[in-house]
């Protein structure tokens, strides 16, 4: 899906320039390029418009700058701290012949077959989006799917877990983690099997314990006596 944008481009930069552009109600942007970068802004309504439409990360937008139109993709948008909205854009070309790098969503499908969700576990999600590279802009997806169908508690589902379209592949090498599911489920297999290790060990303790008692008793018994031969009898009456 392609989106178009008006752009204007900017010559001057610094905080103090880009909150006056944010106050005549524009963003600023760049885009990063091979032949080098170029800076703009673009209109705050257009742009947030298709910005919480929720797939600014994985469209081709198409930039008006100068009666021209750049094909290009949001890499990167920060957000104000307090209001959540967008204040600054960057974008990277899509050059003919060059990968591309999107951000799709992770979405969990078949949630409500899971076992380890229905014994009580909850999804742990770690990632909800996932960088990739993709060979053409014909090929970006807009999220991938994750089945935890099957799902245990304890189960994890990393990076090499996805499934990828032809043409795709992780922007980053590893086994990261994505998600598991954890909580209740393990926790009372767990239970089940304590009560009689826990029988087992206090039954153990209180034999211990009684035979702490005898011992002690007997040594009592023992130490008796010669307390007794150590003792002084009085003197007898002339």
């Amino acid at each position: 899906m392609s989106v178009v944008l008006k752009a204007e481009k900017r010559e001057n930069f610094g905080s103090s320039v880009a909150k006056k552009i944010r106050k005549n109600g524009r963003i600023p942007a760049v885009i990063y390029a091979k032949n080098g970068n170029i800076n703009l802004s673009l209109d705050v309504k257009e742009f947030e418009h298709e910005y919480f439409k929720g797939n600014v990360l994985t469209s081709v937008v198409e930039l008006e700058l100068n009666g021209k139109k750049t094909k290009v993709i949001a890499h990167k948008v920060e957000l104000d701290p307090v209001s959540d909205r967008p204040v600054h854009v960057d974008f990277l070309n899509c050059e003919v012949g060059a990968e591309i790098r999107a951000k799709p969503k992770l979405i969990f499908t078949n949630q409500d077959k899971s076992p380890g969700l229905k014994k009580g576990g909850f999804l742990h999600i770690v990632l909800r989006k996932v960088e990739v590279v993709c060979e053409s802009q014909k090929v970006i997806p807009d999220k991938i799917e994750i089945d935890v169908g099957s799902m245990q508690v304890g189960q994890k589902v990393r990076a090499d877990n996805l499934k990828l379209s032809a043409g795709v592949k992780l922007a980053k090498k590893g086994k990261f983690l994505i998600a598991s599911i954890i909580g209740r489920g393990k926790a009372e297999e767990e239970v089940v099997a304590v009560p009689g290790a826990v029988d087992a060990a206090a039954g153990a303790a209180a034999g211990a314990t009684a035979a702490a008692g005898a011992t002690t008793t007997a040594a009592a018994g023992k130490a008796a006596p010669a307390g007794k031969t150590d003792e002084k009898k009085p003197a007898a009456k002339k």
